[in-house]
């Protein structure tokens, strides 16, 4: 796909995983294939590439967000476990010190899984330095929308005052018609499996490094 195709806020509201009715856009940056031990070290963000703004059903996109969480909250709470160890007078640092280290594996491993799920794209480029990405693992669904959308978006170009804005409604001439076929979601792949919330792994690194720190007091004034 062209990189304003990727960017397009006219994209058919397809998960690009599951092949669902999206709930947002998610987004992406798509690095080339011999830059990605690169973006591993740097971060993504970090490096020139193309950023693509993707439809996501719930799950798809609650685990990634999940996993920023998980990582920014087991990277805040290892620094910290550490200094405390480090500057501390009289601290018990040898839990302190296994603590930063299980904060640091945990922020480390949530990184690794979510790098790994979030580059499934892969930057070209042509002669001309004209960049394109190629998808992996996108479900046909998706695939047979974005067909269906460039079908659509060309004959707008064609004639545009037949059409909306947005590309999801055509005027026959007597009513507006949808663009997309009603079906697509009943036709869609489901996945099933525990869905967890943001708040609920928010939730959940609280409550362990509050007992963390409550048998870390108990040591300390004991």
């Amino acid at each position: 796909m062209w990189p304003a195709e990727l960017q397009s806020a006219t994209l058919p509201r397809i998960c690009v995983k599951t092949g669902q009715t999206a709930a947002r856009r998610y987004t992406f940056n798509f690095v080339a294939s011999d830059a990605l031990v690169l973006a591993f070290l740097l971060g993504p963000i970090l490096m020139p590439g193309v950023k693509a703004r993707l439809p996501l059903a719930g799950w798809p996109a609650t685990k990634l967000t999940g996993l920023v969480l998980v990582r920014a909250l087991a990277g805040i709470s290892g620094g910290a476990c550490l200094l405390a160890a480090l500057r501390l007078p009289g601290a018990p640092w040898p839990l302190l010190l296994v603590a930063g280290v299980i904060s640091g594996a945990v922020a480390y491993s949530s990184y690794l899984v979510y790098f790994f799920q979030a580059q499934f794209g892969e930057v070209h480029r042509l002669r001309n330095g004209e960049r394109w990405v190629r998808l992996r693992g996108i479900h046909p669904n998706f695939v047979a929308g974005v067909e269906r959308w460039r079908a659509v978006r060309e004959a707008a170009l064609r004639d545009p005052s037949s059409y909306s804005a947005d590309l999801r409604w055509h005027w026959n001439g007597t009513q507006w018609v949808g663009t997309q076929p009603a079906d697509t979601n009943e036709n869609a792949a489901r996945r099933l499996g525990w869905h967890i919330a943001w708040w609920q792994a928010a939730a959940g690194m609280v409550i362990i490094w509050a007992i963390l720190g409550v048998l870390a007091w108990r040591q300390f004034h004991g």
